[in-house]
């Protein structure tokens, strides 16, 4: 599947006959692909013998996103294993707010190791390598990346999105985007990051889910996709600072319980050993989830738990 994204995102002539050539299968077994990739939900033309792919959105550009993000070095891929694998192959070279996108990973993944499923050209996937000072704690620094995003919607007049405490982006209890954060061995003196983001912006209709799901488009038929880019990298970038200068201070704290999709809900935190229920009440300035029991409050670290609304 992936060779075959590869050729129809290149500049290889594309007619079945050499398809079929550069990838040694039959015009059955090409096709057979083709429908396994449609139920994914990619979508395909075949016109005078000639397959082509069709992005759900605008391909995004290179170049803008380039000039718009500067310093920060932006690559684009058409097709990849996942944009995390790709900066953690190359951090040696990487400089602090590099950023890969792509249009379709073949192996993304999400937090806890789950897939991250993606259509072409329908979501926004996103890398990004950052540095911090190895001094400081880097408990929460997921949570604000979340608050960040859904600030960044705020900032373009997109309204109505919530945090999932840690890090999940969620609409009417439906999850948008989602949050992976990997630590990465580079001998530089700093704590080193790479930063996966993938958001829903146009499905169609993929199936593959296995979560409620949401899509921007939904919302905000006419989204611009590198408009959004550039606005939750800022946004990121912004807090990233603050966090690098004050943690997680009382006004971060403030506004993560504006934009709480369980504030005061009933939950359970759920581990390997036991679940513990409790009103949920916002985080603590470690970035740690504050449960009210019957024990009193209770704080839970995001790489020990999951939170389930009960």
């Amino acid at each position: 599947m992936a060779k075959l994204l590869e050729l129809l995102t290149s500049d290889v002539e594309n007619s079945l006959e050499n398809l079929t050539a550069l990838l040694a299968c039959s015009k059955e077994e090409l096709f057979a692909e083709v429908r396994q990739m449609e139920q994914q939900g990619l979508y395909f033309t075949l016109e005078n013998d000639h397959l082509y792919l069709i992005p759900k959105l605008p391909l995004l550009n290179e170049k803008r996103l380039a000039e718009a993000l500067k310093p920060y070095h932006v690559v684009v891929k058409p097709v990849i294993s996942s944009t995390n694998q790709y900066l953690l192959e190359n951090v040696a070279h990487l400089q602090k707010g590099a950023l890969c996108l792509a249009e379709y990973q073949t192996a993304g993944r999400g937090r806890r190791g789950r897939q991250w499923i993606s259509p072409f050209a329908g979501q926004i996937i996103m890398s990004f390598y950052w540095q911090l000072d190895p001094r400081k704690p880097l408990d929460g620094l997921s949570t604000v990346i979340g608050l960040a995003i859904v600030q960044a919607l705020v900032e373009l007049d997109m309204y109505g999105f919530q945090v999932k405490w840690p890090n999940d982006i969620l609409v009417n209890e439906r999850k948008l985007a989602g949050i992976l954060v990997e630590i990465v061995n580079r001998p530089n003196g700093k704590l080193n990051l790479v930063v996966g983001i993938g958001m829903n912006v146009s499905l169609g209709q993929e199936k593959q889910i296995d979560q409620p799901w949401a899509e921007l488009a939904e919302f905000f038929p006419h989204i611009d996709r590198e408009r959004l880019i550039i606005q939750m990298v800022n946004t990121i970038y912004r807090y990233l600072a603050r966090f690098e200068q004050h943690g997680i201070d009382a006004e971060m704290q403030q506004q993560w319980l504006e934009y709480d999709a369980y504030l005061g809900t009933e939950v359970n935190v759920i581990s390997e050993k036991n679940t513990i229920s409790g009103i949920e009440q916002g985080i603590n300035a470690q970035g740690h989830l504050c449960l009210m029991t019957e024990k009193g409050v209770q704080y839970f670290n995001a790489g020990e738990v999951s939170l389930r609304k009960k």
